[in-house]
């Protein structure tokens, strides 16, 4: 079985979301300063060299450049939040369209996963003082992230995107700790701006019903989140993929499963080439599924 089937297939057997929550217990040390420069440069220069690397960001060595660099000038001028954003979402890529393919860079991608949650909670952190403030105070998450505006979406997106993969490979009792949690998050994304990284909180939420309520989940819910999702942003290929490895194995919908995943691998990358790196990942995801289509669904007749 491939590594992306096996990565996905627990979700299936055990009822749970795939992107799950961020708890206050799951703080990244946002109460000390957080604007104390450990380095002198040109913080500038090197976010544009970083800038330049991620537009070649399909090569795992200019990913890590961008990376590289974009870490550097924060430490150059630590209150760069746009910055905090980008090295959570680079490190995002990395992780999940480079290392998850390799059993042996387990650990680095837990890593890197991990550095993207702590990247994009100080980000929020410097964005939003009453999130930070009740945070520190030990308040509940739920109230402290309504503290957040528009400002902060992006640094919530790349964290709840990284701290999921990150509880989903430490296993279920990591992602049901943090589920709830990340919920709020996307019901604050939606509330703010619905069409976000290609309609990305309809995409959580296709995932989400899949599973809630545990353990039948509401499956018209699902589907119209998903669909809403699609018919939003098609040129976004993991809904897709999303679609596909959550909600066809739930109804056993094995014609849906495998017309999505064509369209996936059918799809031109040359129609959105400002993410044809991401959408080049699931269309490998989009293959490995396609491959392992009986792991679901049992042999055709």
């Amino acid at each position: 079985m491939h590594k992306t089937v096996r990565f996905l297939l627990p979700l299936a057997l055990a009822g749970v979301t795939v992107l799950p929550g961020c708890g206050t217990k799951r703080q990244t040390g946002i109460c000390a300063d957080l604007g104390v420069a450990s380095e002198k440069g040109d913080a500038d220069a090197l976010v544009a060299a970083g800038d330049a690397a991620w537009e070649l960001r399909r090569e795992r060595a200019k990913l890590e450049e961008s990376i590289t660099s974009w870490a550097k000038a924060l430490r150059i001028d630590p209150k760069r939040t746009d910055v905090r954003v980008k090295l959570s979402r680079a490190r995002y890529l990395l992780a999940d369209g480079h290392l998850r393919n390799d059993d042996e860079k387990e650990a680095e991608m837990l890593a890197s996963f991990d550095q993207g949650i702590k990247d994009a909670e100080v980000a929020i952190a410097q964005l939003s003082t009453g999130y930070r403030e009740d945070i520190c105070a030990e308040k509940p998450f739920t109230e402290a992230i309504k503290k957040t505006d528009k400002t902060a979406i992006g640094a919530m997106y790349w964290y709840a995107s990284n701290l999921g993969k990150w509880g989903l490979a430490k296993g279920i009792f990591t992602i049901l700790k943090y589920k709830d949690n990340i919920k709020a998050m996307m019901e604050h994304i939606l509330s703010l701006e619905p069409t976000y990284f290609y309609h990305a909180p309809d995409r959580y939420f296709g995932t989400f019903y899949t599973k809630v309520p545990f353990p039948s989940g509401d499956m018209e819910k699902s589907k119209m989140h998903f669909e809403r999702s699609i018919a939003g942003s098609p040129q976004y290929l993991a809904t897709k993929v999303l679609m596909a490895s959550t909600y066809c194995t739930k109804v056993k919908d094995r014609k849906l499963f495998k017309q999505l995943l064509d369209e996936v691998m059918a799809f031109d990358l040359a129609q959105a080439p400002e993410i044809a790196a991401e959408n080049a990942i699931e269309k490998k995801k989009a293959e490995d599924l396609l491959d392992d289509i009986d792991t679901y669904f049992g042999e055709a007749e």
